[in-house]
């Protein structure tokens, strides 16, 4: 960042009024007699004792690449000198800057150096400085310097040692499942329970619960809610035959307080509207996995597809099916399923088609949700062959 330096306009005036007898003395001067001219002394001028004296023109960033030949040192400059520079925006012409103990000689002119090894005059100029130090500590971004082959390897380091997370936490709670008939103790969400200003928003349909937001729901009889139990918040979709009704999580909201008659919850996590109508249901515990990867296998599980969570024409990636296979099979989190249309073995037709590859997201007895990760056909179709290609350690 690029400062310029100005001078106060007071300083203009006086140096006009100061300037004028001196121009009137020299204009009086005898110039008939020539004298020698002054030797001129070519060589940098060095601050005394690290001082170094503000000219016009001059900013922090051009101090900084005079003397130490990186003008990204100017924030040290400015950390040292405080008591003078106010604001490293504004240095002024007459300001005396410290420059002790971040370099002691300024960069030698170059184009000096070149022109007395090319005419072989003695070289008098001092030497530029060595490189600063590394500071102690961790330092500032302006002091934690590295070459281009240090940053490279970082990117590679990078990209080579990316953590693995079969299934995440939200990705458990949000694919949603299928009740395969049984009856959950539902709890009946009546909404959020600030109060909007606008008369016409007063419908629970509409008293829409965000994230943080309070929300007020009635539990089932005998049931028993605790202050700092977790609920799913959701939403009863259709129902699939023989599979029971689809279950579309929209949150997560954690128990705050018990009354008489309600109980109110905080939202910590949402993943769609989360409004008066939906249900709740103790949120079930989440097992990590961890950073295991699934091995491949041949002739794995083979199972069909039911439906797709939300009925879309097209599949997409991330989006949530179901399949018919699920604890009582062997499926675990993190398992992966591809579907695909297998060949008709008439004359003409083409070979078998994957067209979908599915990471098994959250489990039921017989069933199980799982995520679109890679696609090359779009078209699902319920009934569609899926096998196991790739299985978690048991």
């Amino acid at each position: 960042m690029r400062r310029t330096t100005i001078c106060r306009s007071s300083r203009v005036v006086w140096a006009v009024v100061v300037a004028l007898p001196l121009a009137a003395t020299l204009v009086a001067q005898d110039s008939t007699t020539a004298r020698p001219a002054a030797p001129q002394d070519t060589a940098p001028a060095l601050p005394a004792a690290g001082k170094h004296v503000v000219v016009s023109g001059e900013t922090l960033w051009s101090i900084s690449q005079q003397n130490f030949s990186d003008p990204l040192l100017w924030p040290e400059i400015y950390r040292r000198n405080t008591a003078v520079v106010e604001d490293p925006h504004w240095i002024y012409p007459g300001e005396v800057l410290d420059l002790g103990g971040i370099a002691t000689a300024p960069v030698t002119d170059t184009t000096q150096t070149v022109a007395q090894r090319d005419t072989g005059a003695a070289d008098t100029t001092q030497l530029a400085p060595p490189p600063p130090a590394e500071p102690e500590g961790p330092g500032t971004i302006f002091d934690r310097r590295s070459t281009q082959q240090q940053r490279v390897e970082d990117v590679l380091r990078a990209y080579a040692h990316q953590v693995y997370r079969p299934v995440r936490r939200g990705e458990f709670y949000s694919a949603g499942f299928l009740t395969e008939g049984e009856k959950l103790p539902w709890a009946s969400v009546v909404g959020n329970t600030a109060k909007p200003s606008i008369p016409v928003l007063a419908n629970p349909q509409s008293n829409v619960a965000t994230t943080f937001q309070e929300i007020a729901i009635l539990p089932p009889s005998q049931a028993s809610y605790h202050i700092g139990d977790s609920l799913l918040v959701a939403r009863l979709d259709r129902d699939i035959n023989p599979w029971g009704s689809v279950v579309v999580p929209v949150g997560v909201a954690r128990v705050t307080s018990l009354q008489q008659k309600q109980v109110l919850a905080t939202v910590i996590m949402q993943f769609g509207r989360i409004r008066g109508g939906t249900v709740a249901l103790p949120l079930e515990p989440f097992k990590d996995p961890g950073e295991v990867r699934p091995a491949d296998v041949d002739q794995g599980l083979q199972g069909h597809l039911i439906e797709m969570r939300d009925q879309h024409v097209l599949a997409s990636v991330q989006q949530v099916v179901f399949l018919d296979k699920g604890r009582a099979d062997g499926v675990t989190l993190g398992d992966v399923f591809e579907a695909y249309r297998p060949a008709s073995g008439e004359v003409g037709a083409r070979s078998e088609e994957v067209r979908v590859q599915l990471l098994v997201a959250h489990t039921r007895e017989h069933t199980s949700s799982a995520i679109v990760i890679g696609m090359s056909n779009p078209q699902l179709i319920p009934g569609m062959p899926v096998r196991l290609i790739k299985k978690m350690p048991s």
